[in-house]
């Protein structure tokens, strides 16, 4: 397995903790140490401290090492579960092993279910996308969309968006929050990951209290743009579309500059819309669809 892939159970993507952007790092460094498919039990994962300075681009001490270590020690994490929830830290033990310059770090047995065997609704993204990353919410947001980034969109109630990354106070201010994590994960992402979003807000009077993310894939991710003769292929393609499954009619007026196409769309009743939406969109719609008509049947 790739040392740079991490591969997390949803409810791990969706857990509600407080790191900052060093520890989260440390952590995810670790997990992208495990065989997530095959390996059975956890096990010690070493991370040289020489690796962990390159990755976080900052010399340590043993003294800092030891404070960094019992802080993230101090900082449990709540898991949702089906019945209600678990409270566990990250890590039983974090050993530093000093002739060696490394550190010794065994995950929580109550994370096992989160971390191996994984099956299933799961997440696996490079690490190389998160290390240049500078804010702890960038890291989140980029975990919570690319579970639904086959799907190309997630909604979150916005005190629950906040809960989740567990801001401070003054950030349950809408118009800060939108500043200060919203405005800066979406501008790290597009420069640093291999997805971007943009979002709409929903109002309950004059309150902004729902979000929706599109969630799109990076062109430097796509060899070459598609043109009107790739997408008609797509004609008589079932996508995923709003919860149900909708057939592709038309595909016209591919807008390559902009990445935009139109479709026109057919439900099982016969109805008919036309919907504008972003290439790489329509091509994860596509392929959701596939994937989930070949489970279920």
């Amino acid at each position: 397995m790739d040392k740079l892939t991490v591969n997390q159970n949803y409810p791990l993507v969706n857990a509600r903790y407080k790191l900052n952007t060093n520890e989260i790092k440390l952590i995810l460094t670790a997990i992208s140490q495990i065989d997530s498919i095959e390996e059975e039990v956890l096990k010690d994962y070493i991370i040289k401290v020489s690796d962990l300075e390159q990755k976080l681009e900052t010399q340590q001490n043993e003294t800092y090492l030891k404070q960094f270590a019992k802080k993230l020690m101090s900082k449990p994490l709540e898991v949702p579960t089906q019945d209600g929830w678990i409270v566990a830290n990250w890590f039983s033990d974090i050993e530093y092993v000093r002739g060696q310059a490394k550190f010794k770090v065994r995950f929580s047995e109550k994370l096992k279910p989160y971390l191996l065997q994984l099956k299933e609704r799961f997440i696996s993204y490079n690490l190389k996308y998160i290390l240049p990353l500078t804010s702890t919410y960038s890291i989140r947001i980029y975990q919570l969309l690319k579970e639904h980034e086959k799907l190309t969109k997630r909604y979150f109630d916005v005190e629950e968006l906040q809960d989740i990354l567990q801001v401070p106070k003054s950030y349950r201010i809408y118009n800060r929050f939108k500043e200060k994590v919203l405005k800066v994960a979406q501008e790290e992402l597009k420069e640093h990951t291999d997805i971007y979003f943009d979002f709409d807000e929903e109002k309950s009077g004059r309150k902004v209290t729902r979000l929706i993310f599109r969630i799109y894939k990076s062109r430097s991710e796509n060899k070459e743009q598609p043109t009107i003769e790739d997408m008609s292929r797509y004609k008589g393609k079932t996508i995923y579309y709003n919860g149900e499954d909708r057939q592709i009619l038309n595909v016209w007026e591919v807008k390559e500059e902009k990445g935009y196409v139109l479709v026109q769309l057919i439900d099982a009743s016969d109805d008919t819309m036309t919907e504008k939406l972003h290439i790489s969109q329509l091509e994860k719609m596509i392929e959701y669809a596939e994937n989930r008509n070949s489970t279920l049947f």
